[in-house]
């Protein structure tokens, strides 16, 4: 079993457009990890509340879905090397001034430009993975993109947790307040900027689809598959809608709840990666033992479940376990999911399914942190978690419903 889950782990044996993607993604998601880790508590000290956070939280998503279908029309069209260089600079530059201004309108506005950013990160990765990764290699490709970001936000987390302490030992000034978090942050802009370097060396052309049987076969006049195309965006809608009520929460949760340290919360995300780390690299070999759908109904099922008692969970270990555990099976089953779609859309429509995944995931995310911030305040953490647990039930049962039990590859 192991030996078949480091089958295609070889990052040499890649095309050299992929090993630039995979360098790319070291910078951009330590920048996106450190402020995942650390804004929100730095809002905290601004004097902002969970329903500020929320809006925050909220439109970055946003922002996200409502670019993602133009992004993935205009790509399909003028590459994807362009989407990416302006991801970085848009992002860097976002976070910049999300450190340096405390406006609100200006916070708000930063937050939703930041978002253009993640819809071309998000719509691109895959079609542009897919297209120079050999067809052999394509799952692996996608497991180790998303094993990158699992370990740059492990590392992140841990050391990140660190940084306003060590910021605030440096300038004398106390953590409680907001400096030492603006400190740390703006390194994390920093990252987020030089992430434009790898993406340079990247090549026009894409030679990998040449393996591809598709790409040879006669183009005929087929019907549009709008019903897969359509349950992919809304089983990745569910999904966004259970991350929107629960994730951008996640660290105000632990420190409101339990009086938990940002370098405690930091370890609390570091061991959650480390956790889903393993169950990412595992995910194309268990898919193709086992088939997609014994991966993801049982597993995401057991993920609903321990998001929505997350919230309910008065003891600290007990909603460690829960949260720990909920990671892990989004880590397995997201990859599964991902490598799924690529099986069964035909090539040509992978940009266009990743940007219907894409604005389902994103603008329900950001509707939902909207939501959960007013809910927080009125009901507490338990309502907003619960409602994410039944989002990923939903997810669950929609995939169930359209595609049943798939076998596994022979």
């Amino acid at each position: 079993m192991l030996r078949n889950i480091l089958t295609g782990f070889d990052l040499r044996e890649y095309d050299g457009n992929v090993q630039r993607f995979f360098l790319y993604a070291i910078p951009l998601f330590s920048g996106m990890a450190l402020f995942s880790l650390l804004f929100n508590l730095y809002l905290l000290r601004l004097s902002y509340q969970e329903d500020f956070i929320g809006q925050m939280a909220g439109l970055f998503p946003l922002a996200s879905g409502l670019f993602a279908i133009p992004t993935g029309l205009l790509s399909d069209r003028i590459g994807r090397k362009p989407f990416l260089i302006a991801s970085s600079l848009i992002l860097g530059s976002s976070q910049l001034g999300l450190c340096l201004i405390t406006d609100d309108a200006i916070l708000l506005g930063l937050s939703f430009f930041g978002g253009i950013a993640g819809a071309f990160v998000f719509v691109n990765f895959i079609p542009f993975l897919a297209e120079n990764a050999a067809p052999s290699r394509r799952s692996q490709a996608i497991a180790i993109w998303m094993s990158i970001q699992v370990l740059t936000r492990m590392i992140v987390s841990l050391t990140g947790g660190a940084l306003p302490g060590l910021a605030g030992y440096l300038t004398g000034l106390s953590t409680e307040l907001p400096e030492p978090y603006r400190y740390a942050l703006l390194l994390g802009s920093a990252c987020s900027l030089l992430s434009i370097f790898p993406l340079l060396g990247i090549r026009g052309a894409q030679t990998a689809t040449q393996e591809d049987p598709e790409s040879s076969a006669p183009k005929e006049k087929a019907p549009i598959p709008w019903k897969h195309l359509l349950t992919f965006g809304s089983i990745s809608g569910f999904r966004g809608l259970a991350t929107g009520f629960s994730f951008p929460f996640f660290n105000v949760f632990f420190e409101g709840e339990f009086a938990s340290s940002t370098a405690t919360i930091g370890t609390i995300f570091f061991v959650s990666m480390g956790v889903g780390l393993p169950s990412t690299l595992a995910a194309p070999a268990l898919a193709r033992r086992f088939g997609p759908t014994l991966i993801i109904v049982p597993l995401r099922l057991l993920g609903a479940l321990c998001i929505g008692a997350l919230g309910w969970a008065g003891h600290f270990y007990i909603a460690v376990g829960l949260f720990l555990l909920s990671a892990a099976m989004e880590a397995i089953t997201v990859p599964t999911e991902m490598t799924f779609a690529t099986e069964t859309l035909p090539r040509r429509y992978w940009a266009r399914m990743q940007s219907l995944r894409v604005t389902g995931f994103q603008v329900l995310c950001g509707l939902g942190s909207f939501w959960a911030g007013e809910l927080i305040l009125e009901y507490g953490y338990g309502l907003p978690f619960g409602l994410a647990g039944l989002a990923r039930l939903a997810s669950t049962f929609l995939f169930l419903a359209v595609f049943g039990y798939r076998k596994p590859r022979s």
